[in-house]
């Protein structure tokens, strides 16, 4: 994905000009944001996202540009996109403040409860099937990699392993969990790419 020039808007109300202008008219925009130590001036990460959520679009990647910023990417929201709830929660706040564009009221209209609080730290369940625990204890390096490391990154694996809708994508997914803690590596969905 090819990296558009960033954007550092220098206020609130400069952001907030840019999305009324161009929130049904782009694709995406990347906008950077100053680390904290640069002591440089812009907008904050949880601002953007405010504005972002105002007008039905959301935030994904990040990259780092150098020792005092970094930029992420925002795009319009998809009808099949994941509400989480802390978004939920936000985006309600934020109706209430009166803050909320039609285009951010219509992308959080179209949310289905199917694709609500769906993130793995949302949900209850963090637990394999007993089969598929027998299967992975079965591997004891394996085992005993997955079980050292921190409990977000076991409860996110399992939650991926077991979110699959098929019994066979499932069982492929277990699989890979355990050649990879094995082998002593994370999973691909939870590896962070070495910084260029």
């Amino acid at each position: 994905m090819e990296m558009q020039t960033p954007i550092f808007f220098k206020s609130l109300n400069e952001l907030h000009k840019w999305f009324q202008k161009s929130h049904g008219k782009t694709s995406e925009v990347w906008i950077g944001f100053y680390k904290v130590n640069s002591g440089k001036k812009g907008i904050g990460y949880k601002e953007a996202v405010d504005e972002a959520l105002c007008f039905g679009w959301i935030d994904g990647i990040r990259k780092s540009l150098d020792e005092e910023s970094y930029v992420n990417r925002f795009t319009p929201r998809k009808k099949s996109s994941i509400w989480s709830n802390v978004n939920i929660k936000r985006i309600n706040e934020l109706i209430e403040e009166g803050r909320v564009h039609p285009a951010g009221l219509a992308a959080f209209k179209e949310r289905t409860k199917e694709r609500s609080g769906l993130y793995s730290f949302e949900q209850n369940s963090h637990k394999l099937s007993p089969a598929f625990e027998k299967k992975f204890k079965a591997n004891k390096k394996a085992w005993k990699y997955f079980t050292s490391k921190a409990p977000w990154y076991q409860r996110t694996s399992i939650h991926w392993v077991m979110s699959a809708k098929q019994e066979a994508t499932r069982l492929k997914r277990l699989e890979t969990l355990i050649t990879d803690s094995e082998n002593e590596k994370t999973i691909a969905l939870l590896t962070r790419e070495p910084k260029k």
